[in-house]
């Protein structure tokens, strides 16, 4: 029998290149089904697998893609922060980002294995391994990231605000305490360093921000309290005057928790009531924040910017320069608590720039981008009793509140003698900057006045100052890079 002639070298070759191509072909296949897994996951599936699944994961995909570009199209971020704040949708979508991560890469490994990588030579199983891996990481990151975000917000929400009936505006406004607590290194207790009221229009968000000194006397409490009750003629007593303070009513309320009842912070609640009767409104909610809270914030927005009108002395002989300043949170938690050359009434307008400041930089976008350091920051937060689903609400607000002018009344001498106020008078201001708010918000260019003056100039409506409302814009006296 003859033996078969043996293969020649031409031929030889010719069989190695054709291997050669059909390994080529093969590498191509596998890494191309990986490439379009990661770019439309179920493709790979609908060309080489189970043509079924791929099919409905594409669906799932478009569909996903769809509705995300209406989202990014349609929805605004004021919108998109109001739904950031709600617990239940948190959570939807936290599982829901979980659930297309673990899925896309499971379709993902299922490609690698479509392409046969036994098939494959060594160098390239690990090149496809490697890529495979490579693209199921990229794919998963921006899932893992979200999921993150939605986990710590959902936390930070459930476990900052309490769980709550929802309080009606009044008159179409939401007024919140905002208490500048000084406890801190070398400080004993928690009185309000600062007391303000931020009051919000619920329905176009015009801010009104109103100023009171912590040494205001004879604070009275809402008719029909147990408080008021308790001290009739307003807050005042026998012995030390500092007992009897404004800002002494919350050490009060955390010694008599029976004059406030069902609050959660007795100390808090009596500080709400004292603004609440002083002021004739209602308040419905308060925030705490303490010093290192408060400089924390300001670094988490990455400062901010405020026109300094006279050089601010602060501590070791530092001074914060006259002119426009970046200031980080140490320096603007200085800035409005500096006493050096300056007095109680000082202290407050700083402090009323420093709010608006805050205003002017806490835009969606900033929040964003801030957004876990902001988290961070509200750890440091004292107390609050708004309750998480009045949180959609308030972000819409704030939201429009970003755009308007912020009208504010400073309740200082001489517009009011802190040792013997006119409750009357301090009424009528309030309601009469609510009213001046609708003026500035509808002509916010149109007042010329000088920083702190309520008169406009060759103003001939024969209205004496008296007549005119001791509000004013924010803007005039503080200006914001």
């Amino acid at each position: 029998m003859a033996l078969a002639p043996s293969p020649t070298r031409q031929q030889r070759s010719t069989a190695s290149q054709r291997r050669a191509q059909a390994e080529a072909a093969r590498f191509r296949r596998s890494l191309l089904l990986v490439a379009l897994s990661a770019i439309a996951p179920g493709s790979a599936q609908l060309i080489a697998g189970n043509t079924q699944i791929g099919k409905i994961a594409l669906r799932v995909w478009a569909l996903i893609v769809i509705v995300v570009g209406l989202v990014l199209w349609l929805v605004s971020l004021d919108t998109l922060a109001g739904l950031a704040v709600r617990p239940w949708l948190l959570t939807t979508f936290k599982v829901a980002a979980a659930v297309v991560a673990v899925g896309w890469i499971v379709l993902l490994l299922d490609a690698w294995r479509l392409g046969d990588p036994p098939r494959l030579v060594r160098k390239h199983r690990l090149i496809l391994l490697g890529v495979t891996l490579a693209l199921a990481g990229l794919v998963a990151t921006p899932f893992i990231v979200a999921t993150r975000y939605a986990s710590a917000a959902h936390d930070a929400v459930v476990s900052m605000f309490p769980s709550g009936e929802v309080a009606a505006a009044s008159d179409g406004r939401l007024n919140i305490l905002l208490l500048g607590g000084d406890a801190g290194d070398g400080r004993q207790g928690n009185r309000p360093d600062s007391i303000h009221v931020a009051s919000l229009d619920v329905r176009t968000g015009i801010p009104v921000l109103i100023s009171l000194p912590r040494n205001l006397e004879k604070a009275r409490f809402p008719e029909g309290s147990a408080a008021a009750d308790e001290f009739p003629q307003g807050f005042t007593g026998e012995g030390d005057r500092s007992a009897y303070l404004l800002n002494a009513t919350w050490t009060y309320g955390a010694a008599n928790p029976d004059l406030f009842p069902n609050a959660a912070d007795p100390e808090a609640e009596a500080v709400k009531q004292a603004v609440s009767g002083t002021l004739d409104i209602p308040i419905h909610y308060y925030v705490t924040v303490d010093l290192q809270g408060f400089q924390d914030l300001i670094d988490a927005v990455g400062g901010i910017t405020i026109d300094v009108q006279r050089d601010v002395p602060i501590a070791g002989g530092e001074t914060i320069s006259a002119g426009v300043q970046d200031l980080d949170g140490y320096h603007a938690l200085w800035y409005a608590r500096s006493r050096t050359g300056s007095d109680d009434y000082d202290r407050m307008a700083r402090q009323r720039c420093v709010l608006g400041a805050m205003l002017h930089e806490l835009d969606p976008s900033s929040v964003l981008t801030n957004f876990m350091d902001l988290l961070d920051a509200s750890e440091t937060l004292v107390a609050t009793d708004i309750p998480y689903q009045q949180l959609p609400d308030l972000v819409a607000a704030a939201g429009k509140a970003k755009d308007r002018p912020v009208t504010s009344v400073q309740f200082v001498p001489p517009l009011i003698v802190p040792a013997d106020p006119d409750f009357d008078a301090i009424a009528d201001e309030v309601q009469a900057a609510f009213e001046k708010s609708l003026t500035h918000a509808a002509e916010p260019e149109a007042s010329e006045n000088p920083a702190g003056s309520n008169k406009s100039d060759g103003d001939d409506s024969g209205a004496s100052e008296e007549d005119e409302p001791a509000s004013t814009l924010v803007g005039e006296v503080c200006s914001y890079g």
